[in-house]
């Protein structure tokens, strides 16, 4: 089920949502840097700018680390060519946005109302249509199972010492670790919302299904960094809670950047 934004009534207490805005350019053809997720990131931030200033600087604390809860696919758009370090876009252009906390999906669907321009770096976008998506699972579900397919690559790393000094190790979906981070991302994430562990038996399992070793692999440069990531197709089995933030806040880390968006298929409930 989708809401077009334009005509979607907002209600109390917002509702948990996914959107999916179609762009299209303000001058044909339109070029963006090929590693766009930091200007991406910045379209987002500046929605909550004025009416949720704090998801910037604080997040959601969970120890030492901070959660944003949001996260956003890849652009997408018929013909799109790379051309040296640019994108060049000959057709509009599609991508989607999770939110799992109130109240920022109320803010983002008010912030799309009232501004229907984007821009990303030196071009400018105006916003032809934009839907909600309601949610596959309430969170209720003791045990559920699906397939996802990503809609940006899943980052799984662990900071580790290589020749004394420090080094950011990035997992691949053929190594265990790979989900063994994504499982204990989720549960960090769970306690970073609800302000307590996740009960003991709360857990998921998660396999590939048709993941390419060598075409599933993405190099993105975000600033001055460099992340990794992998594409794919994956199977999860589990509890229906951590099921439900995966889908709104994304699978693995480096969410707000852009990494770990996936839609789901196939939905049970067992």
């Amino acid at each position: 089920m989708y809401f077009n934004l334009y005509f979607f009534s907002l209600r109390n207490g917002g509702d948990i949502i996914r959107i999916s805005i179609e762009a299209v350019p303000q001058h044909f053809p339109a070029q963006i840097p090929v590693h766009y997720n930091y200007q991406m990131q910045g379209y987002i931030y500046k929605m909550f700018s004025t009416a949720f200033p704090q998801l910037h600087d604080d997040g959601y604390q969970q120890g030492k680390r901070k959660f944003r809860h949001f996260t956003f696919s890849r652009l997408y758009s018929k013909g799109m060519k790379r051309q040296s370090d640019k994108l060049t876009f000959f057709n509009p252009l599609t991508f989607s946005m999770s939110f799992l906390i109130d109240p920022m999906p109320n803010i983002v669907i008010k912030h799309l109302i009232r501004n229907r321009t984007m821009r990303l770096a030196n071009e400018e976008f105006i916003i032809k249509e934009a839907n909600a998506f309601s949610e596959p699972f309430t969170g209720e579900e003791k045990e559920v199972e699906f397939e996802f397919q990503t809609l940006s690559p899943i980052v799984a790393h662990r900071d580790i010492e290589k020749n004394g000094r420090p080094f950011r190790y990035y997992f691949s979906p053929f190594e265990p670790e790979f989900f063994e981070l994504i499982r204990e991302n989720l549960k960090r994430k769970y306690e970073s919302i609800y302000n307590e562990p996740p009960p003991d038996e709360m857990d998921c399992f998660i396999v590939p299904t048709n993941v390419d070793p060598k075409r599933s692999f993405s190099l993105v440069k975000y600033r001055n960094f460099v992340i990794k990531g992998y594409s794919g197709r994956f199977h999860f089995k589990g509890s229906g809670k951590l099921a439900q933030i995966a889908f709104h806040t994304g699978f693995g880390s480096n969410n707000p950047q852009g990494f770990g968006m996936a839609d789901y298929f196939d939905c049970k409930v067992l």
